[in-house]
């Protein structure tokens, strides 16, 4: 095939679209939020699989659950995405936030969860999420 064929054929060839995600997936991890602790405060996700992440504000103040460096690697649904503002997922008391994620891929990690908020820094606000 001369190259100016060949080059034609390559351009109009249809391309073949990635399959689509389906976020309505994925095993239930559920975290909760007092005004001393997340419970639990160790999570363990499996590199590269669908999660439904929970976390409920269960107490009677403002908390926020910050994870910069997994929410950098983790994906999180594009629906889901505004829970997260500079990489904290903040709530009001009582209110919860889903978010459809995947796990990252970098197998045996460690990423911290903490409440930023100063009322809790004396506290035991903080946890790590495991990755296989």
């Amino acid at each position: 095939m001369k190259p100016i064929l060949l080059a034609a054929a390559l351009i109009s060839a249809p391309a073949v679209a990635a399959p689509a995600v389906n976020w309505s997936k994925g095993a239930p991890i559920a975290i909760s939020v007092t005004n001393d602790r997340f419970i639990p405060d160790r999570v363990t996700l499996r590199q590269g699989r669908q999660y439904v992440l929970t976390i409920h504000n269960r107490s009677n103040r403002k908390h926020n659950f910050a994870a910069g460096t997994f929410f950098k690697y983790a994906r999180v649904a594009p629906r889901d995405s505004g829970w997260v503002t500079h990489d904290e997922v903040r709530l009001a008391p009582g209110q919860r936030a889903t978010l459809h994620i995947f796990a990252p891929d970098t197998p045996n990690a460690s990423y911290k969860f903490r409440s930023t908020r100063i009322e809790d820094a004396a506290e035991k606000m903080k946890g790590t999420i495991y990755v296989q």
